[in-house]
């Protein structure tokens, strides 16, 4: 019984472990209880609240406790990136260099970072069109100059 019980604790920590590092808990209770918390632990403990309770098929049936109707399954981590750090990567943008330039340019595995920061840089104005610009939009921008 003690082999067994270990196994699927054993089981459930490693699918936490690659969900955390998916950048998602998911949806469910855990998400619920630790929103707005940061970093591995308390992703750790959503996303184990959520496999271990079964809450996750719960939220998706009743749409509640983060789930979102119609999202595609994964994240898109340079638009959850962009819309987390939009003051602090416009700040780069504008400067030309800086480690929230340098973290996109790593996330979209931009080859020539020199010239991904000198093209972004030259066109702030066209990324940053309004001071009402969606991350979505400054995205769709991004990936438009580099093509």
């Amino acid at each position: 019984m003690k082999k067994l019980v270990v196994m699927l604790f054993a089981a459930s920590m490693i699918m936490a472990v690659s969900d955390v590092f998916a950048n998602n808990a998911g949806c469910g209770f855990g998400t619920f209880i630790m929103k707005g918390q940061k970093g591995k632990l308390f992703e750790i403990l959503a996303v184990t609240t959520n496999g271990t309770s079964a809450s996750s098929t719960f939220a998706i049936t009743s749409g509640t406790s983060g789930y979102k109707e119609g999202s595609v399954i994964g994240v898109n981590i340079v638009e959850t990136y962009v819309a987390q750090n939009m003051d602090n990567l416009a700040t780069d943008i504008a400067k030309g260099d800086g480690e929230y330039l340098d973290t996109l340019a790593h996330l979209m595995k931009v080859e020539n970072k020199d010239g991904f920061k000198n093209t972004l840089h030259t066109n702030f104005n066209r990324i940053y069109k309004s001071k009402d610009i969606t991350s979505k939009q400054v995205v769709s921008e991004i990936k438009e100059l580099i093509g």
